[in-house]
């Protein structure tokens, strides 16, 4: 399936609201989001690097009217600006097949799939922004507004994306046990993400 042209207005949206989400100087367990959140929920990393991830992404991408998403790899990308960015940008018909190809571009030397770096990923709509740590085979998606979870129910459900405390203290998911997380894991992921940090700002 070939991917439709999306101008570089909407890419350009797309990536200021990466650019605009976080504050990647700052890894988790940390408060990295920045600006106004309804909510947090975490999943295991290796969704986004699956063949469903792109239908995921055209799900949310659907609810919010949304043309472009903007897939940034934060440790291949030296400047803050667009041109010089690592990123790739899915569309309203990239499917599974087109996006595993854009991740193994170059092989196991350079391709995402291959490597372990940090990843953020949001609409140039931005109701919703993703940031992921491979290397920790964590991810947490983030929710603009107070009804996210109730308008984003199905690809959050694809995503497996659960509250924070949900996963500690619900039970083991089989690729990544978040009940066995470290003491400084666990505390610092439900003060800044859990139910009770929601409305902080």
């Amino acid at each position: 399936m070939n991917s439709i042209e999306i101008s570089e207005a909407e890419q350009r949206r797309a990536f200021r609201g990466v650019m605009d989400a976080c504050d990647f100087q700052k890894m988790l367990p940390d408060r990295l989001f920045v600006g106004l959140w309804s909510g947090f929920l975490f999943f295991q990393s290796d969704y986004v690097f699956s063949p469903d991830f792109a239908n995921i992404v055209r799900e949310f991408m659907d609810l919010e009217g949304a043309k472009v998403t903007c897939l940034l790899n934060l440790d291949k990308t030296e400047t803050a600006g667009f041109d010089g960015a690592a990123s790739l940008f899915i569309d309203a018909t990239m499917d599974g097949a087109a996006y595993q190809e854009r991740l193994r571009a170059g092989g196991p030397a350079v391709g995402w799939l291959f490597d372990v770096d940090r990843y953020v990923c949001a609409s140039d709509v931005g109701e919703w922004c993703i940031y992921c740590e491979k290397s920790n085979d964590v991810a947490v998606i983030g929710l603009r507004e107070p009804d996210g979870r109730r308008k984003f129910e199905l690809p959050l459900e694809h995503l497996a994306a659960k509250p924070i405390e949900d996963l500690i203290e619900g039970g083991r998911s089989p690729l990544f046990p978040f009940d066995r997380l470290v003491s400084d894991w666990r505390e610092g992921l439900v003060d800044h993400y859990g139910l009770g940090a929601w409305d902080k700002r």
